[in-house]
């Protein structure tokens, strides 16, 4: 972030905290709330791939300990029954996508520890292991990255990894352990704890850009394959990129899964769409009162 925009961002934040917005907001607001983590890393291996991330194990214990102490977290399960209800105190819940080692290297201790329900959302093919690590953790894609690009990569190459990796002519480096995605023994080691499994595609790709077969297995063979390897049939499926249109949305329906989710900002009412369900994307980077604020619907 720029720092102009950085020090607004303090100062709003602040504020916010000071007067204690976020607090009332969380009281009086009919709403919910459902956080999205990608990556956990340890507190002293230096930053690497995609900015905004992998978020350090020190910020993201106080971060959960804050949430625990002013909402009730749930399992997702619960929180997708129960959303539509007010409670006091408010309903959270707690996801990550893609299902990278870190997680549970380093977010899961400290979550069964606390007592903490968390969902992983796993891309089915990465967990069968020999990933070379996510795209766009890529030095060379993060290096590449422009707004134009991205677009570009997800609209015309659908965000097909190694597509995108030829384009920025990167040969798919190999990144550190926590950086890769968890292996099938691995999550099912987790299986039997706090954890919930949901789908988040076979291969991490642009579903709107697919052709129905395509699509078919990005939704229903990934949803299997996690079935065959865990013993858990995935009842939720995160959107890849949060991006769907009406005909995903529809196969993900079809598909028997009872509910979805996208990324936005927003909170969780009891009039929103059960098939794009919002999410609050946290970056690696987000201060204290910003995260009061963003989990009260103030971003």
């Amino acid at each position: 972030m720029p720092e102009p925009r950085r020090v607004g961002a303090a100062l709003y934040y602040g504020s916010l905290q000071a007067l204690r917005v976020a607090a009332v907001r969380r009281r009086w607001c009919d709403a919910a709330v459902v956080l999205c983590y990608h990556n956990v890393i340890a507190d002293d291996e230096a930053p690497t791939g995609a900015p905004g991330l992998h978020v350090r194990l020190d910020r993201f214990s106080r971060q959960v300990r804050w949430l625990a102490a002013h909402y009730q977290i749930v399992p997702l399960g619960e929180f997708v029954r129960r959303r539509t209800n007010r409670t006091s105190p408010p309903l959270a819940a707690i996801t990550f996508d893609d299902a990278y080692a870190g997680v549970f290297d380093h977010a899961a201790p400290l979550l069964e520890r606390l007592g903490v329900p968390w969902a992983v959302f796993v891309v089915a093919d990465a967990a069968a292991g020999g990933s070379t690590g996510f795209w766009w953790d890529d030095p060379a894609v993060v290096a590449a990255l422009t707004d134009a690009r991205r677009e570009r990569w997800l609209r015309t190459l659908r965000g097909d990894g190694a597509s995108i990796l030829a384009d920025v002519r990167a040969p798919g480096t190999l990144p550190p352990p926590a950086y890769r995605a968890a292996d099938w023994t691995t999550i099912r080691a987790h299986a039997e704890g706090r954890m919930e499994i949901g789908v988040h595609s076979a291969t991490h790709r642009y579903l709107p850009g697919l052709s129905d077969a395509e699509l078919e297995h990005e939704v229903r063979a990934s949803r299997a394959r996690i079935h065959r390897e865990t013993g858990v049939w995935s009842e939720f499926f995160a959107y890849p990129y949060g991006l769907c249109d009406e005909r995903v949305r529809a196969a993900v329906r079809n598909a028997g899964y009872r509910a979805a989710f996208g990324l936005d900002p927003r909170l969780n009412r009891a009039a929103g769409d059960r098939w794009m369900l919002p999410r609050v994307n946290i970056p690696s980077d987000l201060s204290a009162s910003a995260f009061e604020a963003w989990t009260a619907g103030l971003h």
